[in-house]
């Protein structure tokens, strides 16, 4: 396998698709998935204001009894040293160097969404766009993120209310 794709399908097992982050403090419930413990207490407080839920795993379904809640040391070990390489979800792991030219990839232009080196930005097909430093839209880009991010989890919390009314 190759080695990029293979430190991608680690960071990928280590990312926790609800709150898209590294899985913070780790616990396997019975089904043998593994979630943060904040984010699966918060979808049960949500779930659990029905009388009649039953609590069941976020990914399969299956019946879960929450007292079971086992902390996975292993995996906090390893998204530890994950984090110590310096890795990010969803962090490009591609070179910074232009396959062309064979240069740093310092600026992004903003109508192709792309991020090139200095003598791609010169070239004909980028001369009337907007050319800006890397750093300086990547602070734009996170917060759209971030903002994104944030209208995602208020939806997401609908969406888990709407199901405990459906099941009341």
């Amino acid at each position: 396998m190759d080695p990029t794709a293979l430190v991608e399908a680690v960071v990928e097992e280590v990312v926790y698709p609800i709150c898209v982050t590294f899985l913070r403090d780790p616990v396997s419930i019975d089904c043998d998935h593994s979630f943060c413990h904040s984010c699966l207490s918060r979808l049960w407080e949500v779930l659990g204001e029905s009388k009649n839920w039953a609590y069941t795993c976020p990914l399969c379904r299956a019946p879960v009894q929450p007292m079971n809640l086992r902390p996975n040391w292993q995996l906090a070990n390893m998204i530890e040293k994950v984090r110590l390489l310096r890795l990010h979800p969803g962090m490009w792991l591609k070179s910074d160097v232009c396959e062309h030219h064979e240069q740093q990839l310092k600026v992004f232009c903003k109508e192709d969404g792309l991020v090139m080196c200095e003598a791609c930005s010169q070239s004909p097909e980028h001369e009337a766009h907007s050319i800006v430093p890397v750093q300086d839209v990547a602070w734009e880009y996170k917060w759209k993120l971030h903002e994104a991010l944030e209208h995602l989890r208020k939806e997401q919390e609908e969406a888990w209310k709407l199901e405990v009314c459906e099941r009341k």
